[in-house]
């Protein structure tokens, strides 16, 4: 038996020239003990077994693998949504995109809402979870598809998953389309932590050469496919919204701001003809 206490020390030390913050040795220790961090707080002990395999987390987190990749998966909306090298893992600032489709599908009953370039599923996941809306989901991806279905059968709900680039393979009217797409400029890339660009699969990052390349497509399409009245929710990067709010001729826009003030989403509003 080893003291909990240090093991959490030696794991902080193990992972400590990573970008890992202070919170990750507890969620190691968490994952291993099947346990949620309140409740970590009570126990003073950790059998050997334990240990070793609290260790052996703390070693691959130390080559500098993403958390959510070393214990294959994140929380989304208090959602358990499961990750791996062909999606991107889930951050914050998109909890607060799909918390906007959420309040604007509860306020319709029986909405239809569209998740283009889903990953892993966490936003479609999260709409059908919380809402009553009929949810479709699409990526190019094949692979980031299967990460998506497979989430939304754990979590239980139903989706209708579409292989698709953009609005190519998708038919039908919504009432709401989100989509957090690829914003990085290409040049910008190589300049991002190891463990996003050496991790997480480029084509959810590369957004072209300034980054907007799939905001045009949206800007180009989405009139036609949102119903009057319609909203369209965009993530974005810093600096961006202005731009991408010049492209959407047709839409009542304004910008939602994250916790550190950068203007992250975009919400837009089709108006009636």
């Amino acid at each position: 038996m080893k003291p909990l206490k240090d093991v959490l020390k030696e794991i902080a030390e193990e992972i400590c020239f990573t970008d890992a913050d202070s919170s990750e040795p507890d969620w190691i220790a968490c994952h291993v003990l099947g346990c949620g961090r309140a409740s970590l707080r009570l126990i003073r002990d950790v059998e050997d077994g334990k240990y070793r395999e609290m260790l052996a987390l703390a070693k691959e987190r130390a080559t500098g693998k993403p958390l959510s990749q070393v214990l294959g998966y994140t929380e989304f909306l208090g959602l358990r949504i499961c990750v791996n090298v062909d999606v991107l893992c889930p951050r914050q600032e998109t909890e607060l995109l799909a918390e906007q489709g959420i309040i604007y599908l509860k306020s319709k009953k029986r909405a239809r809402a569209l998740d283009l370039c889903t990953g892993s599923g966490c936003i479609a996941v999260a709409l059908s979870k919380f809402s009553d809306a009929d949810v479709t989901a699409s990526d190019v991806s094949q692979s980031a598809i299967c990460v998506a279905k497979g989430n939304a059968e754990r979590n239980g709900v139903k989706i209708n998953f579409v292989l698709s680039d953009a609005f190519d393979g998708v038919e039908g009217i919504y009432d709401l389309i989100v989509s957090n797409p690829p914003y990085i400029p290409t040049a910008d890339i190589e300049t991002l932590d190891s463990e996003v660009k050496d991790y997480e699969p480029r084509l959810a990052l590369d957004g072209g050469e300034d980054g907007l390349d799939f905001y045009r497509i949206i800007a180009k399409n989405a009139a036609s496919r949102l119903s009057d009245g319609g909203m369209l929710l965009l993530e974005c990067g810093k600096g961006q919204s202005e731009e991408i709010i010049n492209m959407l001729s047709g839409f009542d826009c304004n910008v939602i701001f994250d916790l550190a003030g950068i203007d992250r989403i975009i919400k837009a509003v089709k108006k009636s003809v």
